[in-house]
């Protein structure tokens, strides 16, 4: 199932996120750094990191030699400059699509909860495609008897809509991992494709 649940962006992109401000985040955090350091790449964009949370911590298990952090929040990418000269980041202040129509190819691209706030998540897929060799990507998961209470959200899938998207934009999953919350009205799903 895919199903379309809001009419317009109604998301202030400007406003600095952590993934540290809830527990669930804090989750999907550790297990998305831990499948980054289980691919070994020696090459990641990440080109929409919000505070760079995950890419530092799987940057910690697995040294990767050349990161990109791109963020359109001018908020967040302050914050990461600060830091990104000690560990040589590369980080840029720039839309998801400015970062992923650059001529670069990466071994690993990270998708982690964008594509349910997106227009049109399938060409954000296929130019990722172009991309990279890898890709992770995340988002909530449907199940039967849940919704979608988040207002942020254009889209919901459940983990057959998903992997439909992702095999249409030319990905094929290697992995998945399915993550409940109790606390929350939906679960999560965090896919690992070449």
């Amino acid at each position: 199932m895919r199903q379309r649940t809001g009419s317009a962006l109604g998301f202030d992109y400007q406003v600095a996120r952590s993934n540290s401000a809830w527990c669930d985040h804090i989750a999907r955090t550790n297990v998305t750094a831990g499948l980054i350091a289980w691919l070994k790449p020696d090459s990641l964009l990440d080109p929409a990191c919000g505070d760079g949370s995950i890419v530092r911590l799987a940057e910690t298990i697995q040294p990767i030699p050349r990161l990109v952090l791109s963020d359109v929040s001018a908020p967040n990418i302050f914050s990461l400059q600060e830091m990104a000269g000690e560990i040589g980041i590369d980080i840029r202040c720039e839309s998801l699509y400015e970062a992923l129509a650059r001529e670069e190819y990466f071994d690993v691209l990270v998708l982690t909860e964008i594509l349910e706030h997106l227009e049109d998540p399938d060409a954000v897929l296929r130019m990722a495609r172009a991309q990279a060799s890898r890709l992770i990507a995340s988002s909530p998961e449907m199940r039967p008897g849940q919704m979608d209470d988040n207002a942020e959200h254009l889209w919901m899938f459940d983990g057959d809509g998903y992997l439909s998207m992702l095999a249409d934009a030319g990905w094929t999953a290697i992995h998945k991992t399915h993550m409940g919350f109790p606390w929350l009205t939906y679960d999560f799903q965090i896919w690992v494709c070449r």
